[in-house]
């Protein structure tokens, strides 16, 4: 996997906090993590600033609307 920040190589680690651990990607040249989570609200994020624009985008990057 290759980070999409810096275009690095990734790897695959376990996270862990004071309470809970987590498994996820982890760019070894700029530090970039992501995890499942990360990636939902990064989804929900960009649905919600295309919905601000007047723009509706489905699943495969099409977009209608948003004159």
């Amino acid at each position: 996997m290759r980070c999409h920040r810096c275009r690095s190589v990734m790897a695959y680690e376990r996270f862990y906090s004071l309470d809970e651990h987590f498994l996820g990607w982890r760019c070894v040249l700029c530090g970039e993590i992501i995890d499942q989570v990360i990636l939902e609200n990064r989804q929900t994020k960009r649905g919600r600033l295309n919905r601000e624009k007047g723009e509706n985008v489905i699943p495969d990057g099409t977009r209608w609307g948003g004159e």
